[in-house]
């Protein structure tokens, strides 16, 4: 079994391999499941003709579409989440969804920014928690995911901040055995960067893990085992364009160099490609 997810950010070649992957008829037992964004198709070109390509040689393939939650899914869902049944939650899960049209990353972020503003809040007195829901109706929500991502970021500190940007730039997670090769002289860089253009930025803390940490504990981020990934690819596509467009190529390839020139010697083969992707981008 391959999954392959975001098939509609994949270049021509990587499309073409799978293509003759699938298209071999010597090869048994093989199942590819691949996901992408049928909103995002007509900007990638590549990808249409991947698609029609498999229709041509007739190749099995099964659509699954998979679209937003539905009300009674969001009224369970806050139903659990605050653990109150459902009849006493109705009215705020009606708002909620309303509000989000069951977009389940939207779902999440509202009621993370309704926590954050203290419209839903646990009464220590009660032992429940509880709502406003008048503030929660009229509170406004953007309707595009990557906008309601930056607001989010641009909220943090201009340190936790910067440790993102440098992990949006190698994708959607890094090991932190690898963003211990950049991470630190990547600050400092930037910071000498930064001082040239005379841009006055302070940062919180020397300690970058410690604000990956905090984007951990703010939803941004997950850390499973010696990884840390984007909760969403959505937040990593936000971060990464808060980046100016002039400033990520000498990002990226100040990076490349980084992990090459700080990496033992019988660990380069490891992070060849890395490396490549980096001064490729760069």
């Amino acid at each position: 079994i391959l999954f392959l997810d975001d098939l509609q950010w994949a270049d021509e070649l990587s499309l073409q391999l799978i293509t003759a992957l699938v298209a071999d008829m010597e090869i048994n037992h093989f199942l590819f499941i691949a996901s992408y964004r049928d909103n995002e198709i007509d900007d990638t070109p590549s990808l249409v003709a991947f698609l029609k390509e498999l229709k041509r040689k007739d190749i099995t393939t099964t659509d699954i579409n998979v679209g937003c939650i539905s009300r009674r899914d969001v009224s369970e869902l806050i139903s659990d989440t605050i653990n109150l049944p459902q009849h006493l939650t109705k009215s705020f899960s009606d708002i909620v969804y309303k509000k989000t049209g069951g977009n389940a990353l939207f779902v999440t972020q509202f009621l993370q920014s309704l926590w954050d503003e203290e419209l839903l809040v646990y009464s220590l007195e009660c032992n429940v928690w509880e709502w406003d829901e008048g503030a929660s109706d009229a509170k406004e929500i953007l309707d595009d995911v990557g906008v309601l991502m930056a607001k989010k970021i641009r909220q943090l500190s201009i340190g936790c901040q910067h440790a993102i940007k440098l992990l949006a730039c190698m994708g959607s997670k890094c090991s932190e055995s690898i963003l211990k090769l950049f991470i630190h002289e990547g600050e400092e860089n930037w910071r000498s960067q930064q001082n040239t253009k005379k841009r006055n930025i302070n940062y919180d803390s020397n300690d970058q893990f410690s604000m990956l940490d905090f984007a951990v504990d703010e939803g941004l981020i997950k850390k499973e085992g010696q990884n840390y990934i984007f909760a969403h690819d959505q937040i990593q596509h936000a971060e990464y364009f808060l980046i100016p467009e002039d400033e990520r190529g000498q990002l990226h390839k100040h990076i490349g160099h980084l992990i090459l020139k700080r990496s033992p010697d019988n660990r380069v083969d490891d992070v060849l490609f890395l490396v490549t992707d980096q001064l490729n981008r760069g």
